[in-house]
């Protein structure tokens, strides 16, 4: 029996009118219970999760990362993973935290062993990816839709797949499936739909991603990794800024934070110690967030601590008996008892004593692990809306509303987006001809250097590029994204040349050419003109075939004029010719024209040949070639065609 010491007996009175502090404390709230944790939010939903960060892991502030990194390393939205503070050396590729370990087993790992990257590995064994404990065989429960129990590092018993879920799976998560984070359907795992791209609800249940991603500068403010989807760019693995492309830091360098100079850009790794790290120093790793396996503060080397010891906050290992900072971090202390920090009558953080918010005057509410004063709403937030007790801006998607400090609505729970401050249905194919800003309205023409795109697609800007919006192909599309109107053109290659057409061929009576010149007085485009040039027999149609071109283009002009011309000049028109017909042959129909234009003006590609095609125009200004001698095309046709294909005037 263990005997009583006044030491012990003053501690016993102490705990027990303390005891009776906690009862007057926790009966409103149904004794113990009311201790119990809550969400952090007011019961709202995390901006970071399975349904927002579908493949990836959440770091502390609530950023979804890529998973990958070694100091954030995590998948299906769960909590990122610290590798280092928790005592491994590596992120793997299925993005679970290991170190090698060739004689992987109980006596040397607490997680389950796996072979990964030819290697026998010791792994956390707490992600879905590879579940296990005690050195046992790692199980992958993410491929039978389930998640692992953090607790029991086993996989869970409910699962998700096709058979209980018209959505997508996240885990053993079933997810509506119609949101460009988390889209899918028939049970599938979610996937994130890329920068640009929509998730069009399909009928029944789920969606699927549509649209070309066009991730960039234009819509993401991270960077673009190779499946063309805007990641946040603060990981080392994913490191960039501005829409560019994703980088991944080398061996000694680390992607700067955000609030760091230079800001999601790899950067030399300082050397761990006092001057960079008010935690402890594994090698050259600064772990910030101390736990037992990596204890140490003011960058002295990292210790690990004593089986029931845990780390404090001045670094030393300390009992875990008691409730202190060390046991209780994110909570407050009610005697021995750590409680969430939320509550009411309960209110604190870092393990200092909780607070009755309820109780002081004026009442106060519990916010951040304070009792603060007031409560979210119009006297506190005049220019934003309420997001549970938080006043925030009002124009994120989840928090969309107006000032005044009235609740915030979530737009993105009706597959909408937040448009001055209200929620709006997405700009895209359904309801844009031309092309959606960043501010989701709608540009109907869309063929501006700034704002250039067709069907509903984002924006984007020619003009940053040192392109231009080229309205010739379809759909419209900055001109140094497209290879096919103008196509490229290199030089005229030998051979060359305007043939000469032979004249007064008899193959084409009068009165068939004389049915020529009504249909076809506008231009040889027309629906009518073909229509007749169709009907016309075939040896006649043939021969009037090189003089079939609009004037604008100049074709059928050089090859009325070429028994006139020098050797020299033939050669000249051949090539002007054959440049626009191979820059302008993969036009539309009614963009051919245009582009005869452009490529033949000035700057254009085919300019110079154009210009040296100008030996032929003496022959062009009047008499039988000549455009300017009749009325229209019709007449001009009709008495060409007379002069090589018919019998002559």
């Amino acid at each position: 029996m263990t005997r009583l010491t006044p030491r012990r007996m003053i501690r016993a009175v102490a705990l027990a009118c303390l005891a009776l502090v906690v009862f007057v404390l926790v009966a409103p709230g149904c004794g113990r219970s009311s201790l119990e944790p809550e969400s952090l939010d007011g019961g709202g939903v995390s901006a970071c999760g399975p349904a927002t960060c579908p493949n990836g892991c959440c770091d502390a502030r609530g950023v979804c990362r890529t998973g990958s990194d070694l100091r954030a390393c995590g998948s299906v939205g769960g909590r990122c993973s610290d590798c280092v503070a928790n005592g491994f050396s590596v992120c793997t590729s299925s993005r679970v935290c290991g170190r090698d370990d060739p004689s992987c087993s109980s006596s040397t790992c607490l997680g389950c062993c796996a072979f990964d990257d030819n290697r026998l590995r010791c792994l956390s064994g707490t992600e879905p990816t590879a579940c296990g404990r005690s050195g046992a065989e790692c199980s992958n429960c993410a491929t039978e839709g389930r998640t692992c129990d953090g607790a029991s590092r086993a996989c869970g018993a409910t699962r998700c797949d096709a058979t209980n879920c018209d959505g997508c799976c996240v885990g053993s998560t079933c997810l509506p499936g119609d949101v460009a984070s988390a889209c899918g359907s028939k049970g599938e795992q979610c996937g994130s739909c890329g920068a640009g791209q929509l998730c069009r609800v399909l009928p029944g249940a789920g969606g699927t991603c549509e649209g070309s991603p066009s991730c960039g500068p234009d819509n993401c403010s991270g960077c673009c990794n190779a499946a063309g989807q805007c990641v946040t760019g603060n990981d080392t693995t994913a490191c960039g800024r501005q829409g560019e492309q994703c980088r991944a830091c080398g061996l000694g360098e680390v992607c700067a934070q955000d609030g760091q100079p230079n800001a999601r850009t790899c950067q030399p790794l300082p050397t761990c110690g006092p001057t960079n790290c008010p935690g402890c120093c594994v090698g050259n790793q600064c772990v910030v967030s101390t736990t037992p396996l990596a204890c140490g503060t003011n960058g002295q080397a990292c210790k690990t601590c004593g089986a029931s010891q845990v780390c404090d906050p001045l670094g030393n290992c300390v009992s875990g008996s008691d409730c202190n900072a060390a046991t209780c971090p994110t909570g407050c202390c009610v005697g021995d008892i750590c409680a969430v920090g939320t509550q009411q009558n309960a209110c604190g953080a870092g393990g200092a004593l909780c607070q009755n918010c309820s109780n002081q005057s004026p009442p106060r509410v519990c916010q951040s692990g304070s009792c603060q004063l007031p409560a979210c709403g119009p006297a506190t937030c005049p220019n934003g809306c309420c997001s549970g007790n938080t006043c925030v801006a009002g124009t994120q998607d989840n928090a969309c509303g107006a000032t005044g400090g009235g609740a915030c609505t979530d737009c993105s729970a009706s597959s909408q987006v937040c448009q001055n401050r209200q929620c709006a249905v997405p700009c895209g194919p359904a309801n844009c001809a031309g092309c959606c800003r960043a501010d989701n309205t709608c540009d109907v023409l869309g063929n501006s250097a700034s704002s250039c795109g067709q069907g509903g697609v984002a924006c984007a800007s020619c003009s940053s590029s040192g392109s231009f919006c080229n309205g010739l192909v379809s759909p419209r599309r900055c001109n140094n994204q497209q290879t096919t109107c103008p196509a490229t053109y290199g030089t005229c290659a030998a051979g060359i040349s305007t043939p000469i057409t032979a004249q007064l061929q008899n193959v084409c009576t009068d009165d068939a050419l004389d049915g020529l010149v009504t249909p076809c007085a506008d231009n040889p485009d027309s629906a009518a003109c073909v229509s007749a040039v169709a009907a016309l027999p075939a040896a006649c149609r043939t021969c009037l075939g090189p003089f079939n071109h609009p004037f604008s283009q100049r074709t059928g002009l050089y090859a009325c004029a070429a028994p006139s011309l020098s050797t020299q000049c033939r050669r000249a028109t051949g090539c002007a010719t054959n440049c626009a017909q191979t820059s302008c042959n993969g036009c539309a129909a009614t963009s051919e024209n245009q582009c005869y234009t452009l490529v033949n003006g000035a700057g254009g590609q085919c300019a110079g040949l154009a210009a040296s095609a100008s030996c032929a125009n003496a022959e062009l200004v009047s008499g039988l070639c000549s455009q300017f001698s009749y009325p229209n095309f019709g007449a001009w046709f009709r008495a060409v065609g007379d002069q090589f294909c018919g019998n002559g005037p």
